[in-house]
């Protein structure tokens, strides 16, 4: 497990530049959240409720959403450039990382609608296997980013370059997935609905995602490496 333990090693030692790097989709996420809250209190019976709610609030979803989905997309580039800074030691400040990921959304996009689709399939079949096909792609951002490859060719690299790895990297990705449920669910039992839970709820996202896609980015730059 000494992926595990430097992935949480390495956030701990880079938090505030992580937490600059998320701001953005943090943010945007918490706003429609809270603005979507009232759809809880709408009574399912009552779709004339729910018609009054979507149209007077459908234009702010409809942006938060395409910001949400743009913020997102660069996100995950962002943390492959970030990490990427400080592994090889040059400086790049979070937003330029940031910047860097929006610069790749469309091929970033494209080749996270494919991933999807395959763990789709493999949920189908069961939820194990989406979880192992998920993460045998999941070091696509990495060669899109660091190598400048395209949406098939990352995908497939990612496949062959998990080969012989996809056990591990299925326990781990199992064991983030719970890191990342367990207390959520926890504190939806605990806290009312809510901003307090809907902030808490994000905080704990963001803090797992980025030790969690490290883990990936580790492999990929082992296997560069060898």
């Amino acid at each position: 497990m000494n992926q595990f333990k430097n992935a949480w090693n390495f956030y701990s030692s880079n938090w505030q530049y992580f937490a600059l790097l998320a701001a953005p989709i943090f943010a945007i996420e918490i706003v429609t959240a809270h603005l979507i809250m009232p759809i809880v209190e709408v009574r399912i019976d009552n779709p004339q409720d729910m018609a009054e709610f979507i149209e007077a609030n459908g234009s702010y979803l409809l942006l938060l959403t395409i910001l949400g989905v743009i913020a997102g997309v660069s996100f995950i580039g962002g943390l492959i450039a970030g990490f990427d800074s400080k592994s090889s030691n040059y400086e790049l400040d979070p937003m330029s990382a940031l910047f860097k990921g929006f610069k790749k959304f469309f091929p970033l996009f494209g080749a996270y609608i494919l991933s999807a689709i395959a763990v789709f399939f493999g949920l189908i079949l069961l939820i194990l296997p989406g979880v192992y096909v998920g993460a045998r792609l999941a070091l696509y951002p990495s060669y899109m980013m660091i190598e400048n490859k395209g949406v098939m060719d990352s995908l497939k690299l990612s496949w062959e370059a998990t080969d012989e790895h996809g056990g591990i990297l299925f326990g781990l990705t199992l064991l983030f997935i719970l890191i990342t449920v367990v207390p959520a669910l926890v504190f939806q039992l605990l806290l009312a609905p809510g901003l307090t839970q809907i902030i808490i709820l994000a905080v704990i996202e963001y803090v797992v995602v980025v030790p969690w896609t490290f883990v990936y980015f580790s492999l990929y730059l082992s296997q560069r490496n060898q």
